[in-house]
């Protein structure tokens, strides 16, 4: 070669290319996980949901009402018991 032409070294090509294009895709990734963020927070926000708190707080009155339950139905059950050994001694 008779001018001071550089030949390019394929490894700093190949550098280069593929810097860019995992520089484009974390771009990409970036603003489609973001996209995909903002989409999730618009649908749960759309939905009927109640906070963790309020959860545990119906949770704690549910769980309550059916010990009462059970044991209102004890006695019931008792009670029912005897009322038929008063109606057998008849």
């Amino acid at each position: 070669m008779a001018n001071n032409d550089r030949i390019p070294d394929p490894t700093e090509a190949a550098k280069n290319l593929f810097g860019s294009i995992l520089k484009e895709g974390k771009t990409l990734a970036d603003e489609v996980s973001g996209n995909a963020k903002a989409v999730a927070k618009s649908a749960l926000g759309n939905l009927d949901v109640v906070s963790r708190d309020e959860f545990d707080a119906q949770r704690a009155v549910l769980l309550r009402t059916r010990a009462r339950v059970e044991q209102l139905e004890a006695e019931i059950e008792t009670l029912l018991t005897k009322l038929d050994e008063l109606e057998k001694n008849k």
